[in-house]
């Protein structure tokens, strides 16, 4: 792993456990800003040291390529403490829209995997392996286009 792996990591990941500083101010987050750019997995918690979070976190590390070339955003979102997308503070009316959009009741784990046109398309109340993940993703019919014209290039 290169020099900015470690920092790339703690960007996709948005943890202060990998040493991520506080955004001052969050900022709101519409998923519809990310359609047809961006993957989003969400992963909704009570707060940052939920044992299932921590899993679906420590699953990420190393794959920071992954991420990147699937377009794969991570967005924690949780009940009590900061959100994070992409490694920057969302605020906590966007952290409530997304629970609600996604029926997740207060004090849940889930991890909800939305693709590209954002539809959900994986929902689980536990931790998946990322590469589970990754998995799936490279069996949609978006994502195999995507490989065909990289191949191409």
């Amino acid at each position: 792993m290169n020099v900015a792996a470690p920092l790339l990591l703690s960007l996709l990941v948005g943890t202060a456990a990998l040493g991520q500083p506080a955004t001052p101010d969050p900022m709101p987050f519409d998923p519809a800003d990310h359609r047809w750019t961006h993957r989003l997995l969400y992963v909704f918690a009570p707060s940052d040291d939920h044992p299932d979070l921590v899993a679906q976190r420590q699953s990420a590390t190393g794959f920071v390529d992954g991420f990147r070339d699937r377009d794969l955003l991570f967005v924690s979102v949780l009940d009590r403490g900061e959100s994070r997308a992409d490694g920057r503070a969302i605020d906590a009316a966007s952290a409530q829209a997304l629970r609600e959009a996604y029926g997740i009741e207060p004090g849940a784990f889930a991890v909800v995997l939305v693709g590209k046109d954002g539809t959900a398309k994986r929902r689980s109340d536990a931790p998946v392996a990322i590469e589970v993940l990754f998995q799936q993703i490279d069996g949609m019919p978006m994502r195999q286009r995507e490989m065909r014209d990289r191949d191409r290039q």
